[in-house]
Protein backbone atom coordinates (compact mmCIF):
# COMPACT_ATOMS: atom_id res chain seq x y z
CA UNK A 1 0.00 0.00 0.00
CA UNK A 2 1.64 3.19 -0.95
CA UNK A 3 2.04 6.51 1.78
CA UNK A 4 -0.58 8.60 1.74
CA UNK A 5 0.79 12.49 1.38
CA UNK A 6 0.01 14.82 4.16
CA UNK A 7 -3.07 16.82 2.32
CA UNK A 8 -4.54 12.85 1.85
CA UNK A 9 -4.10 12.23 5.71
CA UNK A 10 -5.14 15.49 6.69
CA UNK A 11 -8.61 14.49 4.25
CA UNK A 12 -9.34 11.32 5.88
CA UNK A 13 -8.86 12.93 9.45
CA UNK A 14 -11.51 15.05 8.27
CA UNK A 15 -13.76 12.95 6.78
CA UNK A 16 -13.57 10.24 9.42
CA UNK A 17 -16.86 9.98 11.58
CA UNK A 18 -15.60 8.12 14.50
CA UNK A 19 -12.06 6.43 15.68
CA UNK A 20 -10.48 3.02 14.43
CA UNK A 21 -7.68 0.83 14.41
CA UNK A 22 -5.05 0.90 12.20
CA UNK A 23 -2.29 -1.81 10.79
CA UNK A 24 0.02 -1.43 13.49
CA UNK A 25 4.12 -1.18 11.51
CA UNK A 26 7.06 -2.19 12.96
CA UNK A 27 9.98 0.10 13.13
CA UNK A 28 12.88 -0.48 10.77
CA UNK A 29 15.85 0.41 12.76
CA UNK A 30 18.56 2.40 10.90
CA UNK A 31 21.07 5.26 11.11
CA UNK A 32 25.12 3.81 11.28
CA UNK A 33 26.23 7.60 12.56
CA UNK A 34 24.47 7.96 15.10
CA UNK A 35 26.24 11.25 17.01
CA UNK A 36 26.30 12.52 13.62
CA UNK A 37 30.46 12.39 13.84
CA UNK A 38 31.74 10.85 10.95
CA UNK A 39 31.39 13.38 8.05
CA UNK A 40 34.48 15.12 10.11
CA UNK A 41 36.37 11.88 9.87
CA UNK A 42 36.20 12.04 6.29
CA UNK A 43 37.20 15.60 5.42
CA UNK A 44 40.61 14.91 7.59
CA UNK A 45 41.11 12.02 5.14
CA UNK A 46 40.98 13.89 2.10
CA UNK A 47 43.70 16.35 4.50
CA UNK A 48 45.89 12.90 3.21
CA UNK A 49 44.45 10.30 0.99
CA UNK A 50 42.21 12.31 -1.06
CA UNK A 51 40.36 10.73 -4.32
CA UNK A 52 40.24 7.08 -3.36
CA UNK A 53 37.56 5.09 -0.87
CA UNK A 54 37.63 1.91 0.27
CA UNK A 55 36.77 -0.08 -2.48
CA UNK A 56 38.55 0.66 -5.46
CA UNK A 57 41.78 -1.25 -4.17
CA UNK A 58 43.18 -2.99 -7.27
CA UNK A 59 44.32 -1.94 -10.71
CA UNK A 60 43.06 -4.16 -13.03
CA UNK A 61 39.25 -2.78 -12.90
CA UNK A 62 40.42 0.93 -13.44
CA UNK A 63 41.46 -0.42 -16.83
CA UNK A 64 39.20 -2.29 -17.89
CA UNK A 65 36.32 0.47 -17.09
CA UNK A 66 37.99 3.12 -18.96
CA UNK A 67 39.24 0.22 -21.54
CA UNK A 68 35.83 -0.44 -22.44
CA UNK A 69 34.91 3.29 -22.39
CA UNK A 70 37.55 3.60 -25.35
CA UNK A 71 36.58 0.32 -26.97
CA UNK A 72 32.76 1.44 -27.05
CA UNK A 73 33.91 4.54 -29.47
CA UNK A 74 35.68 2.34 -31.49
CA UNK A 75 32.90 -0.22 -31.85
CA UNK A 76 30.41 3.20 -32.60
CA UNK A 77 33.19 4.67 -35.18
CA UNK A 78 33.71 0.85 -36.90
CA UNK A 79 29.60 0.62 -37.40
CA UNK A 80 30.18 4.16 -39.31
CA UNK A 81 27.28 5.64 -36.62
CA UNK A 82 28.44 9.20 -36.46
CA UNK A 83 26.58 10.08 -32.97
CA UNK A 84 25.44 7.20 -31.17
CA UNK A 85 22.90 7.23 -27.49
CA UNK A 86 25.11 7.86 -24.52
CA UNK A 87 22.79 4.48 -23.22
CA UNK A 88 24.57 2.11 -25.95
CA UNK A 89 27.47 3.29 -24.79
CA UNK A 90 26.90 2.54 -20.85
CA UNK A 91 25.30 -0.48 -21.85
CA UNK A 92 28.74 -1.91 -23.35
CA UNK A 93 30.62 -0.35 -20.60
CA UNK A 94 28.50 -2.38 -18.00
CA UNK A 95 28.56 -5.53 -20.45
CA UNK A 96 32.59 -5.37 -20.58
CA UNK A 97 32.51 -4.92 -16.64
CA UNK A 98 30.01 -7.96 -15.78
CA UNK A 99 32.14 -10.24 -18.24
CA UNK A 100 35.11 -9.11 -16.35
CA UNK A 101 33.44 -10.06 -12.59
CA UNK A 102 31.71 -12.72 -13.87
CA UNK A 103 34.71 -14.73 -15.41
CA UNK A 104 36.62 -13.68 -12.04
CA UNK A 105 33.84 -15.15 -9.98
CA UNK A 106 33.94 -18.64 -11.97
CA UNK A 107 37.18 -19.18 -11.23
CA UNK A 108 36.86 -18.08 -7.33
CA UNK A 109 33.99 -17.27 -5.21
CA UNK A 110 36.47 -14.84 -3.16
CA UNK A 111 37.67 -12.65 -5.95
CA UNK A 112 38.34 -9.33 -4.34
CA UNK A 113 35.43 -7.32 -6.76
CA UNK A 114 31.75 -5.42 -6.46
CA UNK A 115 28.90 -7.37 -7.17
CA UNK A 116 29.20 -11.33 -6.43
CA UNK A 117 25.54 -11.39 -5.43
CA UNK A 118 24.26 -9.37 -8.10
CA UNK A 119 25.76 -11.91 -10.52
CA UNK A 120 25.06 -14.94 -8.74
CA UNK A 121 22.87 -16.11 -11.27
CA UNK A 122 25.08 -16.06 -14.27
CA UNK A 123 26.99 -18.38 -12.21
CA UNK A 124 24.37 -21.35 -13.53
CA UNK A 125 23.83 -20.20 -16.92
CA UNK A 126 25.16 -21.76 -19.93
CA UNK A 127 24.62 -18.69 -21.67
CA UNK A 128 23.37 -15.11 -21.24
CA UNK A 129 22.30 -12.40 -23.41
CA UNK A 130 23.14 -8.79 -22.68
CA UNK A 131 19.99 -7.54 -24.02
CA UNK A 132 16.21 -7.52 -22.81
CA UNK A 133 14.18 -6.93 -20.24
CA UNK A 134 16.70 -9.23 -17.76
CA UNK A 135 19.86 -7.59 -18.83
CA UNK A 136 18.21 -4.09 -18.12
CA UNK A 137 17.18 -4.89 -14.52
CA UNK A 138 20.18 -6.34 -13.93
CA UNK A 139 22.19 -2.56 -15.15
CA UNK A 140 19.52 -0.84 -13.02
CA UNK A 141 20.44 -3.09 -10.26
CA UNK A 142 24.56 -3.08 -10.53
CA UNK A 143 24.13 1.08 -11.63
CA UNK A 144 24.02 2.43 -7.85
CA UNK A 145 25.84 -0.28 -5.97
CA UNK A 146 28.16 -3.21 -7.27
CA UNK A 147 29.06 -1.94 -11.25
CA UNK A 148 32.37 -0.48 -11.28
CA UNK A 149 31.38 3.22 -12.26
CA UNK A 150 29.18 3.65 -9.12
CA UNK A 151 29.27 5.85 -6.44
CA UNK A 152 30.26 3.62 -3.84
CA UNK A 153 32.81 1.59 -5.82
CA UNK A 154 35.35 2.49 -8.41
CA UNK A 155 33.57 5.28 -9.69
CA UNK A 156 34.36 8.64 -8.12
CA UNK A 157 38.49 6.95 -8.17
CA UNK A 158 38.21 6.69 -12.38
CA UNK A 159 38.12 10.45 -11.70
CA UNK A 160 39.76 11.93 -9.17
CA UNK A 161 42.99 9.46 -10.47
CA UNK A 162 43.13 10.60 -13.56
CA UNK A 163 41.61 7.73 -15.86
CA UNK A 164 38.33 8.97 -17.10
CA UNK A 165 37.05 12.40 -17.63
CA UNK A 166 33.45 13.90 -19.04
CA UNK A 167 33.49 13.22 -22.79
CA UNK A 168 32.84 17.10 -24.08
CA UNK A 169 31.14 16.10 -27.50
CA UNK A 170 28.91 13.69 -25.38
CA UNK A 171 27.10 14.89 -22.56
CA UNK A 172 26.51 12.42 -20.01
CA UNK A 173 29.19 10.17 -21.64
CA UNK A 174 32.79 9.84 -20.44
CA UNK A 175 36.09 9.10 -22.30
CA UNK A 176 39.80 7.96 -21.55
CA UNK A 177 42.32 10.25 -20.50
CA UNK A 178 44.37 11.38 -23.49
CA UNK A 179 47.21 11.19 -20.93
CA UNK A 180 50.41 9.13 -22.32
CA UNK A 181 50.45 6.96 -19.52
CA UNK A 182 46.86 6.09 -19.48
CA UNK A 183 46.66 5.40 -23.19
CA UNK A 184 50.03 3.00 -23.13
CA UNK A 185 48.41 1.32 -20.03
CA UNK A 186 44.71 0.70 -22.42
CA UNK A 187 47.53 -0.79 -25.09
CA UNK A 188 48.98 -2.81 -23.14
CA UNK A 189 45.72 -4.18 -21.49
CA UNK A 190 44.40 -4.60 -25.33
CA UNK A 191 47.12 -6.52 -26.37
CA UNK A 192 46.28 -8.92 -23.17
CA UNK A 193 43.31 -9.55 -24.71
CA UNK A 194 43.77 -9.07 -27.96
CA UNK A 195 42.31 -13.11 -28.44
CA UNK A 196 38.70 -11.97 -27.66
CA UNK A 197 38.26 -8.35 -29.43
CA UNK A 198 36.51 -10.32 -32.85
CA UNK A 199 33.58 -11.51 -30.25
CA UNK A 200 30.48 -9.65 -30.80
CA UNK A 201 30.94 -8.93 -26.66
CA UNK A 202 33.46 -6.61 -27.51
CA UNK A 203 33.07 -5.44 -30.92
CA UNK A 204 29.51 -4.48 -31.28
CA UNK A 205 27.04 -2.25 -29.57
CA UNK A 206 23.58 -3.66 -29.00
CA UNK A 207 22.31 -6.79 -28.00
CA UNK A 208 25.16 -9.90 -27.82
CA UNK A 209 25.07 -13.16 -26.79
CA UNK A 210 28.24 -15.05 -24.28
CA UNK A 211 28.60 -18.57 -22.91
CA UNK A 212 29.78 -19.82 -19.48
CA UNK A 213 32.68 -21.26 -21.22
CA UNK A 214 33.69 -18.52 -23.35
CA UNK A 215 33.72 -16.37 -19.73
CA UNK A 216 35.55 -18.72 -18.08
CA UNK A 217 38.54 -18.93 -20.74
CA UNK A 218 38.60 -15.22 -20.97
CA UNK A 219 39.53 -15.14 -17.23
CA UNK A 220 43.45 -15.42 -17.09
CA UNK A 221 43.99 -12.92 -20.10
CA UNK A 222 42.59 -10.07 -17.90
CA UNK A 223 43.55 -11.60 -14.29
CA UNK A 224 42.76 -9.31 -11.82
CA UNK A 225 46.45 -9.80 -10.06
CA UNK A 226 48.31 -9.50 -13.22
CA UNK A 227 48.24 -5.87 -14.50
CA UNK A 228 51.10 -5.31 -17.28
CA UNK A 229 54.09 -2.67 -16.41
CA UNK A 230 52.36 -0.04 -18.14
CA UNK A 231 48.90 -0.30 -15.75
CA UNK A 232 51.29 -0.13 -13.05
CA UNK A 233 53.33 2.76 -13.94
CA UNK A 234 49.86 4.67 -15.12
CA UNK A 235 48.41 3.86 -11.60
CA UNK A 236 51.67 4.83 -9.56
CA UNK A 237 51.62 8.49 -11.94
CA UNK A 238 48.02 8.89 -10.43
CA UNK A 239 48.69 7.79 -7.15
CA UNK A 240 52.05 10.56 -6.82
CA UNK A 241 53.10 11.80 -9.67
CA UNK A 242 53.60 15.05 -10.91
CA UNK A 243 49.41 15.15 -12.25
CA UNK A 244 48.09 13.71 -8.32
CA UNK A 245 47.52 16.10 -5.98
CA UNK A 246 49.53 17.61 -3.36
CA UNK A 247 48.25 15.91 -0.32
CA UNK A 248 47.69 12.41 -2.01
CA UNK A 249 51.35 12.60 -3.22
CA UNK A 250 52.53 13.36 0.45
CA UNK A 251 49.96 10.61 2.14
CA UNK A 252 51.50 8.39 -0.25
CA UNK A 253 54.95 9.11 0.33
CA UNK A 254 54.37 9.51 4.09
CA UNK A 255 53.02 5.84 4.04
CA UNK A 256 56.08 4.43 1.64
CA UNK A 257 58.28 5.98 4.09
CA UNK A 258 56.59 4.56 7.27
CA UNK A 259 56.47 0.95 5.51
CA UNK A 260 60.32 0.96 5.28
CA UNK A 261 60.10 1.32 9.19
CA UNK A 262 57.78 -0.73 9.61
CA UNK A 263 58.99 -3.70 7.72
CA UNK A 264 56.12 -5.92 7.58
CA UNK A 265 52.43 -6.58 6.17
CA UNK A 266 50.45 -5.61 8.82
CA UNK A 267 48.14 -2.80 8.23
CA UNK A 268 47.65 -2.21 11.94
CA UNK A 269 51.48 -2.09 12.60
CA UNK A 270 51.81 0.32 9.54
CA UNK A 271 48.93 2.70 10.63
CA UNK A 272 50.50 3.08 13.65
CA UNK A 273 53.50 3.57 12.72
CA UNK A 274 52.58 6.42 10.39
CA UNK A 275 51.32 8.25 13.44
CA UNK A 276 55.08 8.43 14.49
CA UNK A 277 55.80 8.82 18.56
CA UNK A 278 56.29 6.75 20.01
CA UNK A 279 57.48 4.32 17.15
CA UNK A 280 60.92 4.68 15.34
CA UNK A 281 59.75 6.47 12.67
CA UNK A 282 60.36 10.48 12.14
CA UNK A 283 58.68 11.90 9.30
CA UNK A 284 60.55 14.89 7.91
CA UNK A 285 60.63 16.84 4.94
CA UNK A 286 58.30 16.52 2.52
CA UNK A 287 56.12 14.60 4.46
CA UNK A 288 55.81 16.20 7.72
CA UNK A 289 52.78 17.97 6.79
CA UNK A 290 51.25 14.85 5.85
CA UNK A 291 52.08 12.75 8.98
CA UNK A 292 50.44 15.83 11.09
CA UNK A 293 47.22 15.39 8.87
CA UNK A 294 47.41 11.68 9.62
CA UNK A 295 48.30 11.66 13.37
CA UNK A 296 45.10 14.39 13.84
CA UNK A 297 42.86 12.34 11.66
CA UNK A 298 43.88 8.87 13.57
CA UNK A 299 43.00 11.01 16.67
CA UNK A 300 39.59 11.77 15.60
CA UNK A 301 38.95 8.77 14.20
CA UNK A 302 39.92 7.27 18.37
CA UNK A 303 37.18 9.89 19.49
CA UNK A 304 34.46 9.19 17.26
CA UNK A 305 35.03 5.68 18.00
CA UNK A 306 35.09 5.86 21.79
CA UNK A 307 31.70 8.18 21.86
CA UNK A 308 29.99 5.59 19.87
CA UNK A 309 31.36 2.86 22.36
CA UNK A 310 30.13 5.04 24.74
CA UNK A 311 26.75 5.32 23.59
CA UNK A 312 26.80 1.43 23.03
CA UNK A 313 28.11 0.90 26.55
CA UNK A 314 24.70 3.17 27.62
CA UNK A 315 22.00 1.18 25.14
CA UNK A 316 23.10 -2.06 27.27
CA UNK A 317 22.99 -0.10 30.82
CA UNK A 318 19.24 1.11 29.56
CA UNK A 319 18.49 -2.32 28.67
CA UNK A 320 18.26 -3.29 32.58
CA UNK A 321 15.35 -0.37 32.30
CA UNK A 322 15.57 3.58 32.41
CA UNK A 323 18.30 5.25 34.67
CA UNK A 324 18.62 9.02 35.19
CA UNK A 325 22.22 11.36 33.66
CA UNK A 326 23.50 11.02 37.30
CA UNK A 327 22.93 7.13 37.60
CA UNK A 328 24.58 6.19 34.07
CA UNK A 329 27.56 8.21 35.03
CA UNK A 330 27.66 6.60 38.51
CA UNK A 331 27.39 3.21 36.76
CA UNK A 332 30.13 4.14 34.18
CA UNK A 333 32.32 5.03 37.16
CA UNK A 334 31.92 2.19 39.29
CA UNK A 335 33.35 0.20 36.38
CA UNK A 336 36.60 2.18 36.10
CA UNK A 337 38.28 1.65 39.33
CA UNK A 338 41.68 2.78 38.41
CA UNK A 339 40.05 6.31 38.32
CA UNK A 340 38.62 6.56 41.75
CA UNK A 341 40.97 8.42 43.26
CA UNK A 342 40.93 11.17 40.30
CA UNK A 343 38.48 13.66 42.47
CA UNK A 344 38.61 16.54 39.42
CA UNK A 345 37.58 16.58 36.16
CA UNK A 346 41.64 17.67 35.64
CA UNK A 347 42.62 14.78 37.62
CA UNK A 348 40.55 12.50 35.80
CA UNK A 349 41.96 13.21 32.15
CA UNK A 350 45.33 12.89 33.01
CA UNK A 351 44.98 9.75 34.47
CA UNK A 352 45.99 8.14 30.71
CA UNK A 353 48.88 5.94 29.48
CA UNK A 354 48.32 5.43 26.09
CA UNK A 355 50.39 7.63 23.73
CA UNK A 356 49.27 6.90 19.60
CA UNK A 357 45.58 7.11 19.00
CA UNK A 358 45.47 3.38 17.15
CA UNK A 359 46.17 1.74 20.66
CA UNK A 360 43.46 3.64 21.64
CA UNK A 361 41.07 2.11 19.23
CA UNK A 362 42.41 -1.35 19.44
CA UNK A 363 41.60 -1.24 23.30
CA UNK A 364 38.08 -0.43 22.77
CA UNK A 365 37.91 -2.87 20.12
CA UNK A 366 39.08 -5.61 21.88
CA UNK A 367 37.13 -5.06 24.98
CA UNK A 368 34.10 -4.93 23.36
CA UNK A 369 34.84 -8.35 21.60
CA UNK A 370 35.80 -9.54 24.94
CA UNK A 371 32.99 -12.03 26.68
CA UNK A 372 30.68 -9.10 28.50
CA UNK A 373 32.43 -6.27 27.17
CA UNK A 374 34.48 -6.28 30.29
CA UNK A 375 36.89 -3.64 30.66
CA UNK A 376 34.78 -1.35 27.65
CA UNK A 377 34.11 1.50 30.31
CA UNK A 378 37.88 2.16 31.25
CA UNK A 379 38.53 1.76 27.41
CA UNK A 380 36.24 4.56 26.23
CA UNK A 381 38.02 6.59 29.44
CA UNK A 382 41.65 6.11 28.54
CA UNK A 383 40.19 7.25 25.11
CA UNK A 384 38.59 10.37 25.90
CA UNK A 385 41.31 11.41 27.79
CA UNK A 386 43.75 10.90 25.64
CA UNK A 387 41.78 12.15 22.64
CA UNK A 388 41.30 15.68 24.61
CA UNK A 389 45.07 15.93 25.24
CA UNK A 390 45.89 15.28 21.66
CA UNK A 391 42.96 17.92 20.29
CA UNK A 392 44.01 20.62 18.17
CA UNK A 393 43.37 24.61 20.05
CA UNK A 394 41.30 25.28 16.17
CA UNK A 395 39.33 23.33 14.58
CA UNK A 396 39.46 23.17 10.71
CA UNK A 397 37.12 25.21 7.83
CA UNK A 398 34.71 22.27 7.18
CA UNK A 399 34.36 20.89 11.37
CA UNK A 400 30.93 22.31 11.71
CA UNK A 401 30.46 22.56 14.94
CA UNK A 402 27.51 20.32 15.44
CA UNK A 403 29.68 17.54 14.62
CA UNK A 404 31.23 17.90 17.38
CA UNK A 405 34.96 19.11 16.51
CA UNK A 406 37.94 17.82 18.87
CA UNK A 407 38.97 21.47 19.16
CA UNK A 408 35.30 22.21 20.65
CA UNK A 409 35.49 19.02 23.06
CA UNK A 410 38.79 20.12 24.30
CA UNK A 411 37.58 23.86 25.33
CA UNK A 412 34.11 21.97 26.97
CA UNK A 413 36.58 20.02 28.56
CA UNK A 414 39.52 22.79 29.89
CA UNK A 415 36.46 24.98 31.29
CA UNK A 416 35.71 22.26 33.28
CA UNK A 417 38.67 20.64 34.86
CA UNK A 418 38.06 22.05 38.65
CA UNK A 419 35.01 20.14 38.44
CA UNK A 420 33.90 16.53 40.23
CA UNK A 421 35.21 13.81 37.66
CA UNK A 422 31.10 13.16 37.74
CA UNK A 423 30.32 16.47 36.88
CA UNK A 424 32.47 16.25 33.96
CA UNK A 425 30.94 13.05 32.85
CA UNK A 426 27.28 14.01 33.06
CA UNK A 427 28.39 17.07 30.76
CA UNK A 428 30.13 13.95 28.04
CA UNK A 429 26.93 11.88 28.62
CA UNK A 430 24.31 14.65 28.42
CA UNK A 431 25.55 16.72 25.64
CA UNK A 432 28.43 14.27 24.04
CA UNK A 433 26.48 11.24 23.48
CA UNK A 434 22.38 12.07 24.04
CA UNK A 435 22.35 16.30 22.77
CA UNK A 436 24.02 14.91 19.88
CA UNK A 437 22.06 11.34 19.32
CA UNK A 438 18.45 13.72 19.48
CA UNK A 439 19.73 16.58 17.41
CA UNK A 440 21.05 13.96 14.48
CA UNK A 441 18.31 11.46 14.46
CA UNK A 442 15.51 14.23 14.02
CA UNK A 443 17.05 16.24 11.74
CA UNK A 444 17.74 13.55 9.61
CA UNK A 445 14.13 11.89 10.03
CA UNK A 446 12.94 15.15 8.96
CA UNK A 447 14.75 15.75 6.01
CA UNK A 448 13.75 11.86 5.46
CA UNK A 449 10.11 13.12 5.87
CA UNK A 450 10.57 16.16 3.53
CA UNK A 451 12.45 14.45 0.99
CA UNK A 452 9.76 11.45 1.12
CA UNK A 453 12.90 9.18 1.29
CA UNK A 454 14.00 6.51 3.88
CA UNK A 455 11.42 5.78 6.82
CA UNK A 456 13.96 5.02 9.49
CA UNK A 457 13.75 5.11 13.61
CA UNK A 458 17.30 6.85 13.95
CA UNK A 459 16.39 7.81 17.57
CA UNK A 460 17.28 4.79 19.65
CA UNK A 461 16.93 6.50 23.42
CA UNK A 462 14.12 9.00 24.74
CA UNK A 463 13.60 10.44 27.72
CA UNK A 464 10.98 9.53 29.66
CA UNK A 465 9.74 10.70 33.52
CA UNK A 466 12.06 7.82 34.94
CA UNK A 467 14.42 8.95 33.30
CA UNK A 468 16.41 7.95 29.73
CA UNK A 469 15.36 4.89 28.09
CA UNK A 470 15.62 2.77 25.41
CA UNK A 471 12.40 3.50 22.11
CA UNK A 472 10.24 0.85 22.00
CA UNK A 473 11.23 -1.81 19.49
CA UNK A 474 14.40 -0.54 19.62
CA UNK A 475 17.79 -3.19 20.59
CA UNK A 476 20.64 -2.43 21.41
CA UNK A 477 22.71 -2.99 18.17
CA UNK A 478 26.13 -4.08 17.00
CA UNK A 479 28.94 -2.49 18.36
CA UNK A 480 30.81 0.34 16.43
CA UNK A 481 33.89 0.31 14.58
CA UNK A 482 36.53 2.58 13.65
CA UNK A 483 35.78 4.21 10.52
CA UNK A 484 37.53 2.98 7.24
CA UNK A 485 40.39 5.26 6.52
CA UNK A 486 41.90 4.29 3.19
CA UNK A 487 45.48 2.94 4.13
CA UNK A 488 44.18 -0.58 2.72
CA UNK A 489 43.07 0.98 -0.43
CA UNK A 490 46.11 3.17 -0.51
CA UNK A 491 48.76 -0.42 0.20
CA UNK A 492 46.76 -2.22 -1.94
CA UNK A 493 47.17 0.17 -5.41
CA UNK A 494 50.90 1.17 -3.98
CA UNK A 495 51.70 -2.46 -4.06
CA UNK A 496 49.95 -3.15 -7.45
CA UNK A 497 52.01 -0.07 -8.87
CA UNK A 498 55.03 -1.23 -7.76
CA UNK A 499 55.61 1.97 -5.10
CA UNK A 500 55.85 -0.74 -2.00
CA UNK A 501 56.13 -3.88 -0.85
CA UNK A 502 53.54 -4.73 1.27
CA UNK A 503 51.06 -7.18 0.68
CA UNK A 504 47.88 -5.88 0.12
CA UNK A 505 45.65 -8.07 2.08
CA UNK A 506 47.50 -7.18 5.08
CA UNK A 507 45.20 -7.19 8.17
Amino acid sequence: MPELSLAELTQAAADAMEPRFVATRPPKIGGVDPLGLRQINFGLMDQVLPGINNVGRHVRPYVVTTWAWRRAAVCARQAGRSTVPVDELKDFVDRVEVLYAWSHFLHEGGADLPGRDVLNSLLRKATYRFGGTEWRDRRKARAQSTAFTAAITYGPAMRTLGWLEPDPDLSGAMRASPAPAVQAALDAFEAQIIDRLTHSAFSVLGVVDASTEEVRAWRDGWALDAPTAAERRAMALALAGPSASRERSAGVSLMVAAAATAAGPDLKLLRRTMCGSPTNFLPEGDVEQAWTAWRRMQVRQAFRLALEALFHWMTGVLEGGPRSSTGLVRVFLSQVPDREGAVSAGAWLANTELRTPTDAMDAIDATMAAPGEAGLAAAIANALAFCIREAPLEPEAFERADRLPLARARREALVRTDEPAAAFLQHVFESWILAQHVYWSVGRGLADARARGKTLLRLRIVLEEAGWTLTPGVGRGAPPIATPDRLRTAVSLARESGLMGIPADGT
